[in-house]
């Protein structure tokens, strides 16, 4: 990702002039967002396929809000977000030990003298932290599964129940938790999260809710029934095209 070839974009705003989701056309801060003329090449070239807009669009984001990208890893959403929910919203970039070996030594690029409302987050570990009832909007954006990688970076089996209550924690009453995630097949388990980086959609659903949540909304914007779901999502003609569930959680 050469985050300096900020290239010539007007691709982006033809492209998301005319973005809706269920029939409504994208709020025009998301819209902005995504065709903002500062994105990376390399990040624009992947909204097809992610369709960010859609999925801002179904979680709510609005200027002013505060919200967690959990495993934000390079930051293609934590850079869409910091523009959508503007300077008087703020952005924490959060990244678990295993994320942060991939990417600490090529963050800097998108951040240094750059979106001013994010705040990087590493404390070594995969809860979220920051202070309590402060945050409108969490979000996993194909990460969930990543907590069953095995990885040198890893000390052992995540706290899944520990990480999932400080997720709910730093949640306002109103805040939401969204998984976004490729598609296991079912009953596939936590070793899927390690072989085929997917994770089963019920599993999701299962720890979640008995971590205090509740199943609010879903959203099939980033589905595909032709994904055999036994892949890897990074294999030769499924890359950026898999069967992705979306859900949106709130606190009991």
């Amino acid at each position: 990702m050469k985050l300096n070839s900020i290239s010539k974009l007007a691709l982006a705003s033809v492209v998301f002039s005319t973005v809706a989701f269920a029939g409504v056309v994208a709020d025009d801060h998301i819209k902005a967002a995504v065709a903002h003329k500062d994105r990376p090449a390399d990040d624009v070239t992947r909204d097809q396929f992610r369709k960010p807009a859609e999925v801002l669009e179904f979680i709510g984001i609005a200027p002013g809000m505060k919200v967690v990208d959990v495993n934000s890893g390079a930051g293609y959403y934590t850079e869409i977000l910091a523009r959508a929910v503007g300077m008087e919203g703020t952005v924490i970039a959060h990244n678990g030990p295993v994320y942060w070996d991939f990417v600490k030594n090529s963050i800097g690029e998108r951040y240094e003298g750059r979106l001013g409302n994010v705040r990087n987050i590493y404390t070594g570990s995969e809860n979220v932290a920051a202070a309590e009832g402060t945050v409108d909007v969490a979000m996993a954006v194909l990460s969930y599964h990543d907590y069953f990688f095995k990885h040198k970076a890893r000390k052992g089996d995540e706290n899944i129940p520990e990480i999932l209550a400080s997720i709910r924690k730093v949640l306002k009453d109103d805040g939401v938790f969204v998984v976004v995630d490729h598609v296991a097949p079912a009953g596939s388990g936590t070793e899927a999260g390690n072989t085929l980086h997917r994770i089963d959609p019920e599993l999701v659903k299962e720890q979640v809710l008995a971590a205090g949540f509740k199943l609010v909304e879903t959203s099939d914007i980033l589905a595909n029934s032709e994904d055999p779901h036994t892949i890897s999502p990074f294999a030769e003609g499924i890359r950026g095209k898999t069967d992705r569930f979306i859900f949106k959680f709130m606190k009991k």
